[in-house]
């Protein structure tokens, strides 16, 4: 992360810190959790755990729609309109995406509308699916946060608009990774909330006192099927899809691994101030955020190119 970093900084990116999560998604573990570059560097707020702070996730939240909608019957064959709409708001406002490049392209299929991470196409499905129901998705994955009620979004949430840790967002791509079946250790009694998750990340394996007992051991995972199999599947493969995503991101990116197919999604917030690459294999889940723990505004700068390149390095 820091090597990483620092290559954009010589880039002139204007970027001062990044934020790791590696989890094993068939236990729950968390491999790594690198917070900040630097606990004791007060410049870039080094004792902020940017991994538990809530940021705006951009595109990297889009699967949880997606996947919605093909728990509602949907398929990655689905054709949705990619053209100039005026979406109705609940406030009476229209609300009216552009793509990342302006452009409209019309008819594409669900496919190849999540692998281009095309705005317009998103907006409408998360139109379809309803803003509640893809907000429900996210709790149950495991997105703790996103909790002022199911009715105070908006279709731009889709986008990123609302706020999620980068703990919960890897920990809610595990699931992702693994079937569809979360797996952890217990939320405990008095901090369970109804259409929330279950399970939590397991970051203590074993507590020993001064005379060597055992306080505390991890023995094994619990585990609860959170989507089907199927669906899982299906969102999956749309996500590790390389050719679909290549006209936009270009082919062999740094969202590929060489030896091995691999999922993955990308993030980039308005004002460019968080960049993000969420993606597993079925043995490793791993999230990256890369911006300024101040927010300040990055330069020329994409999940695509300032996040995925570390992401891709961690997984590799």
């Amino acid at each position: 992360a820091r090597e990483h970093i620092a290559t954009l900084q010589s880039q002139g990116k204007n970027v001062s810190n990044a934020s790791v999560v590696a989890i094993k998604p068939d236990t729950g573990e968390i491999l790594a959790m690198v917070g900040s570059l630097d606990y004791n560097n007060d410049d870039i707020d080094g004792q902020v755990n940017v991994a538990l702070a809530e940021r705006q996730p951009g595109s990297s939240f889009k699967p949880y729609v997606y996947l919605t909608g093909l728990l509602q019957g949907m398929t990655p064959a689905t054709m949705i309109l990619d053209v100039r709409t005026a979406f109705q708001q609940a406030d009476g406002t229209t609300y009216v995406p552009e793509n990342y490049d302006r452009r409209y392209r019309g008819p594409v299929s669900l496919r190849n509308a999540l692998a281009q991470s095309l705005n317009v196409p998103a907006i409408r499905v998360m139109d379809r699916v309803g803003v509640a129901n893809a907000l429900r998705t996210a709790h149950r994955l495991g997105i703790n946060g996103l909790n002022r009620g199911l009715n105070y979004y908006g279709l731009s949430l889709v986008l990123g608009g609302g706020e999620v840790t980068l703990l919960d967002h890897t920990y809610a791509y595990s699931v992702l990774a693994n079937g569809g079946v979360q797996a952890g250790e217990p939320v405990p009694p008095q901090n369970r909330r109804t259409g929330f998750r279950n399970l939590n990340p397991v970051a203590i394996l074993q507590v020993r006192d001064s005379a060597g007992n055992v306080l505390k051991k991890y023995e094994t995972s619990n585990v609860e099927r959170i989507i089907s199999a199927d669906a899982q599947f299906l969102l999956a493969d749309i996500m590790s899809d390389d050719v679909a995503r290549a006209p936009v991101f270009g082919a062999n990116s740094a969202l590929t691994l060489p030896d091995r197919r691999v999922a993955a999604k990308t993030g980039t917030t308005n004002g460019n101030k968080d960049n993000w690459t969420v993606g597993f294999t079925p043995q490793l889940t791993v999230g990256v955020w890369v911006g300024n723990t101040d927010n300040e505004s990055m330069i020329r700068t994409t999940g695509a190119t300032a996040a995925a390149p570390l992401w891709h390095a961690v997984m590799h």
